[in-house]
């Protein structure tokens, strides 16, 4: 069996060991392990390939760089956590673009033992489409609740197609900002439940 099979089949304690020693191979089987999960985390929701991708990438970059200075008992737990933290992060410099239509999906799919948390974003939401200017409101609750396309909603309301376009980016940079106070709490919630 060659070394790096043999790695494979070892538990991430003796990887751990072996990473804080320099092993590159033990390095390498942790990041096969677990760089697939934490960018399916990040990517639902991103919906952003590339900065899913830098997330992944700067986190193992740091895992290496701080592998003789790691104190951590888990692989899989101080993953979890340094990847919500990275996220968060992200979020707080506004460098990201949240899909909110994956935040409510979600929310609905992980988060079904807790009725109130999913009953508060629903309200939250509601709240915050209600405070949308008339049309703006409008054309968003067609395209978000209805589920028409944005080809449909200018033929329905009589307007381009353009409009539509900017009223749904405009009502969902309101909702963004709406939300913002409560996005952090939802993202280290649902992070740590997509594991």
């Amino acid at each position: 069996m060659s070394p790096h099979k043999e790695y494979q089949l070892w538990p991430d304690a003796e990887l751990l060991k072996l990473l804080r020693n320099d092993d590159r191979m033990a390095f390498e089987v942790l990041y096969n392990k677990y760089s697939s999960k934490i960018y399916y985390a990040a990517y639902n929701l991103f919906r952003d390939k590339d900065v899913c991708e830098d997330l992944v990438q700067e986190l193992f970059i740091d895992l290496w760089a701080k592998r003789n200075q790691l104190n951590i008992n888990s692989v899989e737990w101080y993953l979890k956590v340094a990847i919500k933290n990275r996220v968060l992060m992200y979020i707080r410099t506004k460098k990201a673009t949240l899909d909110l239509s994956a935040i409510a999906m979600l929310t609905e799919k992980y988060t079904t033992d807790s009725k109130v948390m999913q009953k508060d974003i629903s309200g939250l939401l509601d709240e915050n489409v209600r405070q949308l200017p008339d049309r703006c409101r409008e054309i968003f609750t067609l395209s978000r609740k209805e589920y028409l396309s944005n080809k449909e909603i200018a033929s329905k309301l009589n307007i381009s197609i353009k409009t539509v376009e900017n009223q749904i980016t405009i009502a969902l940079r309101y909702l963004r900002t709406g939300l913002n106070d409560y996005l952090p709490l939802v993202i280290a919630v649902l992070l740590l439940q997509l594991f």
